[in-house]
């Protein structure tokens, strides 16, 4: 090849080797939500979110099936939905009675959570919640190592505090979580690229975190399921 042809390749070349560099650098979940697809669907979230911000135990339960899915050990039905939103004490082992109240209101933030977190249609009369519940994992993406940076321009710092060094901003990125950050509010990350740093835990989502499951039966909308775990 001529030297003056060598030279017009170069540019090209170095092109092909750094753009498959900079993709390889990144793993996205973007949010999305089809809630606005079926205007049904989203009058009966909108009474839903209302009813859990006032705490209405009596409407929030009456939006679930009355099989509602709690848990993979057989917790099911509205009464025991009624109970995890309305924990107790008594409700507990005497060592955890102490805990009633944090456990309670987790519970509450969790499904709220889940509802302002976007979802997808997997059939016109079922809903999935939150989008990430959507996502794909790649094989080398193990569910109980990866999470979903929620949010964009969330600081990825270099040290688990809010004064740490922004070492660059993340915008919804699949992570893998490390082990560092005990004792704070913050968790070890790592990007695609191998990059480290530290993010708030309230940043990012587990995908065995909850997830509700939405379906339309006889014409009205219930939570057939809500649900964490593998």
């Amino acid at each position: 090849m001529p030297f003056a042809r060598l030279l017009l390749c170069v540019p090209v070349l170095l092109i092909l080797l750094l753009v498959p560099q900079a993709w390889a650098g990144e793993r996205k979940a973007a949010f999305v939500d089809q809630g606005a697809k079926d205007a049904t669907f989203v009058s009966y979230r909108d009474k839903m979110l209302d009813a859990i911000v006032r705490r209405d135990v009596d409407e929030v339960v009456l939006a679930a099936a009355p099989d509602v899915h709690l848990d993979f050990g057989g917790g099911a039905g509205r009464a025991e939905f009624r109970q995890r939103l309305t924990l107790t004490e008594e409700d507990l082992a005497e060592e955890y009675g102490h805990l009633a109240d944090e456990q309670r209101e987790q519970y509450w933030e969790a499904l709220e959570e889940v509802l302002r977190l976007g979802g997808v249609f997997t059939q016109p009369t079922r809903f999935e919640a939150p989008y990430t519940w959507s996502v794909e994992l790649t094989e080398s993406e193990e569910p109980f190592s990866t999470s979903f940076v929620v949010g964009t321009s969330v600081p990825l710092r270099g040290r688990p505090s809010k004064f740490g060094d922004v070492i660059t901003l993340l915008d919804e990125d699949i992570v893998q979580v490390l082990e560092g950050g005990r004792g704070t509010e913050f968790l070890e990350i790592q990007l695609v690229d191998g990059r480290r740093g530290f993010v708030h835990k309230d940043n990012l989502r587990s995908p065995i975190d909850y997830r509700a499951i939405f379906e339309k039966k006889a014409g009205l909308w219930l939570m057939t399921a809500f649900i964490a775990g593998d």
